[in-house]
């Protein structure tokens, strides 16, 4: 009838399985940036050197969220949202380090949702 070792073995084929699977999709989903040592951060929450895990599909996006967006040349850029156009999702960004102006809406007006390759969920240093 129902041979135990086989419903065991079939049980971790399936756990074998789903961990591939949601490990695929971590990998895929999220993603880690380290900051360079040199210089500073336009994000006074983060320094520079930190460690910051990213979700790549971060929706929706909501003033305060620290984002990372493709700049000039499609250099990554550490900025910070502080409006959304609610009719087309176009954010404004700007930093809010003092001692460290950066990349932002200042010099690049409205920036598309598209323009967005992340939106930074936490950092840390190393």
């Amino acid at each position: 009838m129902n041979d135990p070792r086989a419903l065991l073995r079939g049980s971790r084929i399936v756990l074998l399985v789903a961990v591939f699977l949601g490990a695929g999709y971590l990998t895929t989903r999220f993603t880690l940036i380290t900051l360079p040592a040199e210089g500073c951060s336009p994000v006074t929450r983060f320094a520079a050197g930190d460690r910051l895990l990213v979700d790549a599909r971060p929706r929706p996006l909501a003033p305060g969220d620290a984002v990372l967006v493709r700049g000039i040349g499609g250099a990554l850029q550490l900025t910070l949202v502080r409006v959304v156009r609610s009719e087309n999702g176009d954010l404004w960004c700007e930093g809010d380090s003092a001692e460290c102006p950066g990349w932002g809406s200042e010099t690049a007006g409205w920036i598309p949702a598209s323009g967005v390759a992340g939106r930074v969920l936490l950092g840390w240093s190393p």
